[in-house]
């Protein structure tokens, strides 16, 4: 009688290697969840044993380096690269991880102990449960704003906030905790800014710095950083906007007899293409009343179409900025400077000018001949002022800007133009009331003769 010997005799025909190491892995990861037992493998004693050895060693070895507390609410494990021991718990539907900082097992289980009875009670109370410095929340939604701008879909304005955010905001708030900025701490800061700035902070500089807050506040509320009762009521007591400086209409047509000249004298190359899209620019601005930056700079060619009015071919112009998208109508003079514009981009000679309108394409209508896109304008405007001695508005006793020709287009059409106040709303994307607070003086002299009781002679 043959008796079966206990020793094991490997199978003549090996499982091909990718089949075994996927069957071995998915069966070592049902072990180490506690799925099943080893037992239930035993379709191969090679197999069987592979795994009873790895059970014995590897699953010892992690439980060295793993530990549960609270009922294994909370597991402190550690790390290669890292002697401190670290933490994760489960608060909701959130996992929250952390480090102790400690290589003693004593004492990190204390501060994981304490992190996640903390974070109930924050939890409990409808705190945020984990706390985050401001200037890492304030890098996300500065990010985002600039992903936005990247992508075309951002407004304008975003840039104005990313500035408020490297200049202002992160300066001075960084290294708090985003849900521990106080109506107190708001009040210090607006303190620091007028220092900063040498001066009493104008409100419209205010208003930008409040919108750039929110913006940080709102990418907090997203991720639980802080709730909506910790955000602080931000007000605004800063220099009410006083007369803005623009220009006469005798001033307008210096300046522009003085930029046929000027647009010559630069260097050639990028200098002289700057002074001849500037020229432009500014003529548009003032014929148009968009503002600049904010609502220009994001003008493309499709943004531009016709339009019949009682029979009359007007140039329509579509802008997205400060109050949102809206449409304005270009006075019939800029539609030369949009030509000239067209006639130096050398990326759209193949197309006439009523062709590039019809086509709507998609590139940007201030650039320099070569394609450039280019934001450097003010610089260039600043240069200009200086050169024709038009810097200094002094009915104001301030710099002019590009937006003063903003202010010029509103100037115009209330005192020469005789245009309603409600159109004029309309078409500079604005108030009724900014337009009385502004230039209220325009309106009444507009109409200085019909107040008066009509024509009287001359003394």
């Amino acid at each position: 009688m043959k008796i079966a010997s206990n020793r094991y005799t490997p199978p003549t025909k090996s499982p091909k290697l990718p089949v075994l190491i996927q069957s071995f892995s998915q069966s070592l990861a049902r072990i180490l969840h506690g799925y099943t037992t080893v037992a239930h493998f035993t379709t191969s004693k090679t197999y069987f044993f592979l795994l009873l050895f790895l059970k014995e060693n590897i699953i010892a070895t992690l439980s060295q380096n793993s530990v549960q507390i609270l009922d294994g609410a909370v597991t402190l494990t550690k790390r290669k690269k890292s002697p401190a021991w670290q933490c994760r718990y489960r608060i909701g539907r959130k996992w929250i991880r952390i480090t102790t900082h400690q290589t003693d097992l004593d004492k990190a289980k204390k501060i994981a102990h304490d992190s996640y009875l903390r974070a109930k009670f924050r939890e409990d109370e409808g705190l945020p449960i984990i706390n985050k410095r401001f200037d890492a929340v304030a890098r996300v939604a500065k990010q985002k704003m600039l992903n936005a701008l990247s992508a075309g879909e951002g407004k304008v304005i975003y840039k104005d906030y990313v500035a408020a955010i490297d200049k202002y905001l992160i300066p001075f708030f960084g290294s708090y905790n985003v849900n521990s900025i106080t109506y107190g701490l708001i009040k210090q800061f607006a303190e620091w800014r007028d220092k900063r700035l040498g001066r009493r902070t104008k409100a419209s500089t205010i208003n930008t710095h409040n919108s750039a807050l929110n913006r940080v506040f709102d990418e907090g509320l997203t991720y639980g950083y802080l709730v909506k009762s910790q955000i602080p009521m931000l007000q605004n007591k800063g220099v009410k906007s006083e007369r803005r400086p623009n220009f006469t209409i005798e001033e307008y047509l210096q300046l522009g007899r003085y930029m046929r000249h000027w647009i010559n004298v630069g260097k050639d190359g990028k200098s002289r293409d700057m002074r001849y899209l500037l020229r432009d620019y500014v003529l548009i601005l003032a014929n148009t009343g968009m503002r600049h930056g904010t609502e220009s700079y994001g003008i493309k060619w499709k943004h531009l179409s016709w339009h019949i009015n009682d029979g009359v071919r007007v140039l329509m112009i579509s802008v997205d900025g400060k109050t949102g998208q809206r449409e304005l109508v270009a006075r019939h003079s800029a539609v030369r400077y949009f030509k000239r514009i067209h006639s130096r981009a050398i990326d759209l000679q193949h197309l006439s000018f009523e062709e590039v309108i019809k086509e709507g394409l998609d590139k940007y209508v201030f650039r320099l001949a070569d394609g450039t896109k280019t934001e450097n304008l003010g610089h260039t405007f600043t240069a200009l002022m200086t050169d024709a001695d038009l810097l200094i508005d002094r009915r104001t006793d301030t710099n002019r800007t590009l937006y003063s020709l903003r202010h010029t287009y509103a100037t115009f059409a209330l005192l020469y133009n005789k245009i309603p106040i409600f159109d004029l709303e309309m078409q500079m994307g604005t108030s009724v009331e900014m337009i009385r607070k502004h230039y209220s003086h325009l309106t009444t002299r507009s109409v200085a003769r019909q107040l008066a009781g009509g024509q009287q002679r001359k003394r």
